[in-house]
């Protein structure tokens, strides 16, 4: 906010935010840095630093105009610029006062803090987002400490628990926690000061059943902004009967969601529809989380409005109607998006997929509870391609188990068995999948059901080959085409399986004619050519073709990363891994050890074992790695790649990032009291640094300096900034981070 406050800044500026996000708090760290040109410290009063005698006369005014009574905290006053906080509380009184007072009044500057701007021309609207919360991908205790939303949630933790100190798991448990908060300061705040009963894991199991922990203790100051339920029950009560009618439909959402499914739950027509949610997003209720290629919002809500509003759904007659119609509309598109995920559009309907994952098993639980299985087994079903393409096997196959569960697989329908018999191939459960594709392919023998025997017929030729029965799997294989069935994953299966048999016995001109013939045959399937790609990769490299091996195998993963793949992504780097064995160059090994912990760390949370590279080569390659780079650089290696994301492990295998350096050991962390701000503030006080200076240094006004240095006295039992000092150079902590 620092060009706000310049000479040449707006006259009126909005602090806008969501209910806890700290717009008040903001407002009054911006008067106390608010420095006129040529203006020096700001007086201090009896009434503190932001006092003014022309507040009562503001108070007057708006009070006259609103008839509401105001405290000395909804106006303050300080050297020319107004503070009117609370302000959709007397929102038409506030637009009434600045518009008055803004010709006649040219030396003064206005700030209101409230959920929705005013929409005064000239008028300056600065959003207010939640504390960072993390990527989720953060495992590191010290990474994790440095977490604004987490260092929050310390601070205040320690404040009613002195003696607290987060252990490594404590900081994971946290980590959630403050996701679960949405990064709410009010929200991690009241959350904390449950630390004197509960610990974090405690307090996040009750967080997870709705936001009773939260409210104050009878003992509390029970005012609007100390309850996180009072000021979402005071955004809601403003809106109008449509818009709350709205917004407790759409938390049934899980997510996220988009117009089209505002329409399906509300039944509201378009234009309606994008009005009311202009008006929801404009009060800070709803966010635009992002926008689709072709220009469309996706929405969300803050984990704490959606639970309020949903409590306030189930409390109404509508929550069952709205909930049948939630699992509707998402039944209806995963059937519309089914074609897709074979044909030339499959990134797209997998992309729309992985958005909607949330809603979609939100649909299945529902229709699960209420006893509709053939709806589930039919969902399920839709989106088979893209539980294997997200990793989600394992869940899948528990649900899909507990649908057929005690279904007679001789006449029950004969997908949703072939479906649960390939998901137990991709988990390894070899006899299970064994007995159950037998007899789908027995029975769509019968029926006359080519496509589906023929891929019943695949899978057993892909179990067959990972438990190297070779001549099984050429045989089933051999089946399976006889069907007819030459394109799609059936014909995929065939032709990557008698492709590996191929390479396995040494005839790599029979293999690689296998991969392009079947790629060229399927033009238009995206997965179908990415997989045959890294196949192909794979022939080329065990032909002498380093070059062409690392560069069809890379074509393949950058496809499979453009379509989430994960077992496919696995698959790719786990064959680059046996390229670079091949060549027993030392940094490509090196690197190959970085991709093989992170291919064993996607495979694993994946839940596929197909495609994989073929049985042996794999363990092979292990050894040349060893034997090149060392066991113990080996070691750290894989170990560092099993922590990579996979973002950042498909940039290291395309050649698109340096191989970072491993990170050198840290020496342990000193045992302290203080949060990170208060050892950075310790720290520079230590260097004699004045307090106008640290606030400087860490950019924050000096009197949130001085309430630091007063918490670190306090911590430390310090009487002084000598006894800071020597804090610090006892502990053998640097006396600056910054200089």
């Amino acid at each position: 906010m620092a060009d706000l406050a310049g000479p040449d800044g707006p006259r009126v500026i909005s602090l806008v935010g969501p209910a806890g996000v700290g717009t008040s708090r903001l407002a009054r760290e911006f008067l106390q840095r608010w420095r006129p040109t040529g203006g020096g410290a700001p007086p201090r009063t009896a009434d503190g630093p932001c006092a003014d005698s022309r507040a009562t006369d503001l108070r007057w005014l708006l009070r006259t105009v609103s008839g509401t009574e105001l405290s000395d905290q909804h106006v303050l006053v300080r050297r020319g610029v107004v503070l009117l906080d609370d302000a959709d509380r007397y929102r038409d009184a506030v637009v009434t006062l600045v518009r008055s007072l803004l010709p006649v009044c040219p030396q003064l500057r206005f700030v209101i803090a409230g959920r929705e701007p005013l929409h005064l021309y000239g008028e300056q609207v600065y959003p207010v987002g939640p504390l960072p919360v993390g990527t989720g991908d953060e495992a590191d205790p010290d990474a994790l400490a440095a977490v604004p939303a987490i260092e929050l949630f310390v601070d205040r933790a320690r404040g009613v628990r002195p003696d607290y100190r987060p252990t490594p798991d404590d900081y994971r448990t946290l980590a959630e926690i403050c996701r679960l908060l949405d990064g709410l300061p009010l929200a991690i705040e009241l959350a904390a000061a449950r630390m004197t009963l509960f610990r974090p894991k405690a307090l996040l199991r009750r967080l997870g059943d709705g936001l009773d922990v939260l409210e104050p203790q009878p003992t509390e100051v029970s005012a609007p902004q100390r309850s996180l339920r009072s000021a979402l029950g005071a955004s809601l009560d403003r809106l109008g009967a449509a818009e709350a009618d709205l917004l407790d439909a759409v938390s049934v959402c899980s997510g996220g969601f988009d117009l089209a499914a505002v329409e399906a739950l509300t039944g509201t027509d378009p234009a309606s529809a994008e009005r009311t949610m202009e008006t929801l997003t404009a009060r800070s209720l709803v966010q635009v989380a992002t926008h689709r290629p072709d220009g469309e919002p996706r929405f969300r809500m803050l984990h704490t409005t959606r639970r309020y509003a949903a409590d306030r759904l189930r409390r109404s007659d509508q929550a069952d109607r709205v909930s049948d119609r939630h699992a509707a509309y998402y039944v209806d598109l995963a059937r519309a998006l089914a074609p897709d995920l074979s044909g030339p559009r499959q990134g797209a309907a997998l992309a729309t997929l992985a958005d909607e994952h949330d809603n979609l098993r939100h649909a299945c639980r529902h229709l699960a509870d209420t006893g509709r299985a053939p709806a589930v087994l039919s969902l399920i079903l839709d989106v088979s391609r893209y539980v294997v393409a997200s990793g989600r096997v394992a869940v899948t196959h528990g649900w899909l188990g507990r649908q057929l569960a005690g279904v007679d697989p001789t006449s029950a329908d004969v997908s949703g068995w072939l479906m649960y018999g390939g998901l137990c191939a991709c988990l390894r459960q070899d006899r299970r999948a064994r007995t159950l594709l037998t007899e789908v392919a027995t029975r769509c023998r019968r029926t006359g059901d080519e496509r589906r025997e023929a891929l019943a017929l695949g899978l057993l030729g892909q179990v067959a080959l990972m438990r190297r029965q070779y001549d099984e799997a050429a045989r089933r294989w051999a089946q399976s085409r006889a069907c007819g069935a030459s394109r799609g994953m059936a014909g995929m299966l065939v032709a990557d399986g008698m492709a590996t048999l191929e390479l396995l016995r040494g005839e790599l001109p029979a293999a690689a004619r296998l991969c392009d013939r079947h790629a060229a045959a399927t033009t238009g399937d995206t997965l179908v050519g990415a997989v045959l790609a890294v196949r192909a990769g794979a022939v080329a490299g065990a032909a002498g073709d380093p070059a062409g091996a690392r560069s069809r195998t890379r074509d393949g993963l950058r496809l499979l990363h453009q379509l989430h793949h994960r077992p496919g992504v696995a698959f790719a780097l786990e064959s680059l891994v046996v390229l670079a064995a091949r060549g027993r160059d030392p940094r490509e090994c090196t690197l190959a050890a970085r991709l093989l912990g992170a291919a064993e760390t996607i495979r694993s949370t994946a839940g596929s074992a197909y495609p994989s590279c073929p049985p042996g080569m794999l363990d092979q390659a292990l050894v040349r790695l060893r034997d090149v780079v060392g066991e113990p650089a080996f070691r750290r290696e894989r170990q560092v790649g099993r922590h990579a994301s996979l973002a950042d492990a498909v940039g290291l295998a395309l050649g698109e990032a340096e191989l970072p350096a491993p990170p050198a050991p840290r020496p342990a962390p000193p045992d302290t009291p203080l949060t990170a701000r208060e050892l950075q503030v310790a720290r520079l006080v230590a260097a004699g640094r004045t307090n106008r200076q640290v606030a400087v240094d860490l950019d924050i006004s000096e009197w949130t300096a001085i309430n630091h240095l007063r918490h670190v006295m306090r911590k430390l039992d310090c009487r002084s900034r000598v006894g800071v000092a020597q804090w610090i150079l006892n502990a053998e902590l640097p006396l600056s981070r910054e200089h």
